[in-house]
């Protein structure tokens, strides 16, 4: 009924303020993106998650564009799975810097 990870490293579609800290997508309102946002994942093609995950959440950020307030990244992040470990953060890539609105 759900999709597996496909390997031992999971990515999400996340945000990154200025201050550094990361949050839900659907943490924001309105989105303002350097660049168009597609499901392809642009230059983070290779990190995009489970396929449905990221669609949805793609398809959230076009649906609500809209002028922005606060700098922020669009990020994928991605945590490499070790089996009886915690998750460790493998790295980040940047999809577009944007202005984003709560």
């Amino acid at each position: 009924m759900y999709a597996q990870p496909p390997s031992d490293r999971v990515s999400h579609l996340l945000v990154r303020t200025a201050d550094g800290q990361t949050h839900r997508v659907l943490s924001f309102r309105s989105f303002q993106c350097s660049e168009p946002i597609t499901v392809d994942g642009g230059s983070c093609s290779e990190s995009r998650g489970i396929p449905y995950h990221f669609a949805d959440l793609v398809h959230y950020i076009q649906n609500h564009s809209g002028t922005g307030t606060e700098d922020a990244e669009l990020i994928t992040r991605t945590w490499q799975i070790r089996r009886g470990e915690a998750p460790e953060v493998a790295g980040d890539c940047v999809m577009a810097t944007c202005k984003v609105s709560r």
